[in-house]
Parts: C-alpha cells; sequence; structure tokens
C-alpha cells in the first residue's frame, strides 16, 4: 500500500454560488492529492447546519471532483 500526501491550499466559505441557504453553509476546499507518481488537483465541497458549533459540529463532505480513482 503507498502513501498518500494532500495539501490544501485555497478553502472559500459559506459561498452561494455553492449551495449555500438559510439552513447550510457550503464552502469549497481545495488541494493537492498525490499518491505514487500521481499528482491531481482537486475540490469537495463540505456542508454545515448553520447554528452548529463550526469547530466541533457535523460536517458533509462531497465527493473529490475530478478525480476518478478509487476512494472510500
Amino acid at each position: 500500500m503507498g502513501t498518500a500526501k494532500i495539501t490544501f491550499y485555497k478553502c472559500i466559505q459559506d459561498s452561494q454560488d455553492y449551495g449555500s441557504d438559510d439552513e447550510h453553509m457550503v464552502s469549497r476546499v481545495f488541494f493537492i492529492f498525490e499518491l505514487f507518481d500521481n499528482k491531481f488537483d482537486l475540490h469537495v465541497d463540505i456542508k454545515q447546519a448553520v447554528g452548529s458549533s463550526y469547530e466541533t459540529g457535523p460536517i458533509e463532505v462531497g465527493t473529490p471532483e475530478g478525480y476518478k480513482g478509487p476512494f472510500n
């Protein structure tokens, strides 16, 4: 089994462009995913209920956009 490396480089918080509304804050996280000799420039949308704890509340993480390999 190989080692993967993830480097986060940008986060756009609470954007209506990504689906934020009165019930949920939706943000987009951009990162580089390195696995073996492959590099992928990806992003995921994350969603959190408005009013929940920013630091400890549950979040929903979408599937990485632009990645077509194995994912669990």
